[in-house]
């Protein structure tokens, strides 16, 4: 079974403002006429603490701004009521719509499969269908496309996922997302041709950057405590996190680098010299003088 829920039957659901003393007020012009009577919504937004029950947020009767709705979980509950409490819950009008409007896999152009969805969230699906609708787009833009209302950073995080989802699951032999290594747009592996998987990047602190993370990756990958790692290069436990995940994304061969950090050779002219020859080793140019 995933853990993805079927999207509801209905598109019609029990709107709810609060006024600053918690009443429940009125029903939303765009439900329909089959609502949860004045009384249960009462209830229920007071059993719930005018509180969203997906992201948190709270009605004015709490402290917060949120217009709160009650949702019916499912249209056909068996052995009770439609509209019983226990067929009801709290959410705000932003995961209201999105309950409606999320992507199930049955939505999608790729295969997702029961090991997928264990590394995959609900946000991960609709990302997948506004790639597969728009193609080739930029963190901001794929952010704009969304139902809710992450940071471009949560969603540049969750790209770093679908990129790297074949070095997570061991049964996945394909990536899903790429990313251009010249534009910067994200796109399903169809959509981009100058792959940013195993690039090595001309500019610095992009190799730097590249390097460290497949370091951290190795390392917990070898029962490396996250602490320890974070307290070696002095970074927060939750940076870590971002580097295994750009780690497994970008794939990045730091076997073809030598010990220093250092291009692979490219030509005759850039070779190891042999032993005895001033004991340097590293590439050289022409000239024999190191790089």
């Amino acid at each position: 079974m995933t853990r993805m829920q079927t999207r509801p039957s209905d598109e019609d659901e029990s709107t709810t403002t609060e006024t600053e003393h918690g009443a429940a007020a009125e029903t939303g012009s765009e439900c329909c006429h089959e609502t949860v009577d004045a009384a249960t919504r009462a209830s229920m937004l007071a059993e719930y603490k005018y509180r969203c029950q997906t992201c948190g947020r709270t009605s004015p009767a709490n402290g917060g701004l949120a217009t709160l709705h009650v949702h019916h979980l499912t249209r056909e509950p068996d052995e009770i009521d439609e509209h019983d409490p226990a067929n009801l819950t709290v959410l705000c009008r932003m995961c209201h719509h999105w309950h409606h409007q999320q992507v199930t896999e049955a939505d999608l152009p790729v295969t997702i499969t029961e090991a997928d969805l264990c590394e995959l969230l609900p946000r991960d699906l609709e990302i997948l269908r506004i790639l597969a609708e728009t193609g080739p787009a930029t963190t901001g833009e794929v952010t704009a496309e969304l139902t809710t209302d992450p940071t471009v950073m949560t969603v540049r995080e969750r790209l770093w996922v679908l990129m790297g989802l074949d070095n997570r699951v061991a049964d996945r032999e394909r990536q899903l997302v790429d990313q251009d290594v010249e534009t910067g747009r994200w796109g399903l592996v169809g959509q981009i041709h100058n792959s940013a998987r195993g690039h090595i990047a001309d500019d610095p602190q992009t190799l730097l950057q590249r390097m460290e993370d497949e370091r951290v990756r190795q390392a917990l990958e070898r029962g490396c405590d996250r602490a320890t790692i974070a307290d070696v290069l002095d970074v927060t436990g939750r940076t870590t996190f971002h580097m295994q995940k750009r780690a497994y994304a970008y794939d990045f061969p730091l076997e073809a680098l030598d010990s220093r950090g250092g291009r692979p050779p490219t030509g005759p002219d850039e070779r190891q010299p042999t032993a005895g020859a001033g004991g340097n080793a590293g590439p050289t140019g022409s000239n024999g003088a190191r790089q």
